[in-house]
Order: C-alpha cells, then sequence, then structure tokens
C-alpha cells in the first residue's frame, strides 16, 4: 500500500510538473528573455526568444528580441541577427524599433544605404533613436553602430575573436555579399588588418597581417576574385576605430577592411 500511495504521489507531481510546462506560452518565454537580457545573459535570453518562436512562429516580437539578443551577444551574429529583425518586419511591418534595430546591425556590416533606408523607414514611423541618429549622420557623415560616425570608406569589415584570424562563418556570409557588390572585376581592392592593444606592437602587427592574409586567400580561393587585384597591409593596434579600454571596443578594433583601392 506504501508503494502504491508512493506511486500515485510522484505521477501527480510529474503530472503537475508536466502540466507547468505545457502551459508556457510565447509571451512568458518573451518575458524571461526579457529578464535575461536586463541581466546580460545574452545567450540564454537567445534560447528563451527561441522557445517562444517555436511556440508561435508569428511572433514578430520574439523575432525582433532574438535578432537583438544574437547581435549584443556577439556582433559576428550580424547575419542571425539580420535575418531575425527581418523577419520581424515581414511579420510586422508597421514596427518601428525592428527597423531601428536592423539599421544599426547594417551600419555595423557597413551596409550604409540599407542602413539609412531602415533608419528612416524607423522615423517615418515615429522612432525617436532612429530620428536623433539620422540627425547625427547628416551633421558629422555616415554612422557606426559602435561610435556613432562611420568614417571608414570601406566595403565591408571583418571582425575576429581574440587573438584569432579564423574567419567565422557569419564573416564568410558577409565576404560572399561583398564579391557580389564589388562588381567592377578590373578595379584593385585595398585589405587592411587591424588588431586591438592587447599584446605588444610587433606582435599586433603579425597578427593583424594573418588577419589580412585570411581575408585575402578566402577573396581569392572562394571568390574568385585575382590575387593580383588585392594589396594587403598591415596596421597592428595603430587606428583603432573604437576605445581600447572595453571589451566591446577591443571587439570593434580586431578587424579586417576592404575597400577599393
Amino acid at each position: 500500500m506504501k508503494r502504491i500511495l508512493i506511486l500515485v504521489f510522484f505521477t501527480s507531481v510529474f503530472a503537475l510538473w508536466q502540466s507547468a510546462a505545457c502551459a508556457q506560452t510565447a509571451a512568458s518565454w518573451i518575458e524571461r528573455g526579457e529578464s535575461l537580457e536586463q541581466h546580460k545573459v545574452y545567450d540564454e535570453a537567445v534560447k528563451a526568444y527561441t522557445k517562444a518562436i517555436e511556440l508561435d512562429p508569428g511572433a514578430a516580437k520574439a523575432y525582433l528580441k532574438r535578432g537583438t539578443a544574437r547581435f549584443a551577444a556577439k556582433k559576428t551574429n550580424c547575419t542571425e541577427a539580420l535575418d531575425d529583425l527581418s523577419e520581424a518586419i515581414r511579420l510586422a511591418p508597421r514596427n518601428a524599433e525592428a527597423y531601428y534595430q536592423r539599421g544599426i546591425v547594417n551600419y555595423y556590416l557597413i551596409n550604409n544605404e540599407q542602413g539609412r533606408r531602415d533608419m528612416e523607414a524607423a522615423a517615418a514611423l515615429g522612432h525617436a533613436g532612429a530620428r536623433e541618429w539620422l540627425e547625427k549622420a547628416d551633421k558629422q557623415g555616415a554612422v557606426s553602430a559602435d561610435t556613432a560616425i562611420l568614417s571608414t570608406p570601406a566595403i565591408a569589415v571583418v571582425h575576429f575573436d581574440h587573438n584569432s584570424a579564423d574567419i567565422t562563418a557569419s564573416y564568410r556570409a558577409l565576404l560572399a555579399e561583398t564579391v557580389k557588390r564589388m562588381g567592377d572585376t578590373s578595379s584593385s581592392i585595398m585589405v587592411s588588418g587591424h588588431a586591438d592593444s592587447t599584446g605588444t606592437n610587433e606582435y599586433n602587427r603579425n597578427l593583424s597581417m594573418n588577419r589580412a592574409a585570411a581575408v585575402k586567400e578566402y577573396l581569392v580561393e572562394h571568390g574568385g576574385v585575382s590575387s593580383e587585384r588585392i594589396t594587403v597591409r598591415a596596421y597592428g593596434e595603430e587606428m583603432p576605430i573604437a576605445s581600447n579600454d572595453t571589451d566591446e571596443g577591443r571587439a570593434s578594433n580586431r578587424r579586417v577592411e576592404i575597400s577599393k583601392d
């Protein structure tokens, strides 16, 4: 009899747990994700928003929040972030925040024309941040996601992990798009490598050269770009675009810029 009672007890507990799990809604997962974001636990927030999307594939807010969380978690998630934000816009075409966030990612990827269109769409829908962004852009030139001012004429920028010259999957996709955008097969291309201030000057210069060489190799082997068209330069830590005092700033400085020479 005692065994039967124990079995009934555990069966009841399991049923209650299962019922509670099933009671989770897309909205509750979004709330959980937002709470995790407030504590800057972005990877877990992405998982929560993914759960929300699984429960409700039409939840535009879940795509919007997952896109912004992915980009906040790691800048190399930019391609996935763009996909999420574009889906949020498809599902909710008048969502000003979705256009604004997609504009930020596009500017980060040096997709300046699309970035501006996104900001203009957000501003037209009443987004105050987008209006301020456009005002700064008009006064000071194109805008960067990290510093609000983008002065580089680069066609594309590839960022790297700390102490690495490996091109991540998301940036391979970016390079494929870059080859398409370059168009003119006769123009010369400049590939400039950069590093953050961690390490010695000599080490950082060598690392920046390795990064630039990796991008050149990828353009030649996978993009069909003639090696003779590409000039490689290494600047080490000499040309930062953000402060080296923060993790985010150092991440921005670990880069290779691609431009027409």
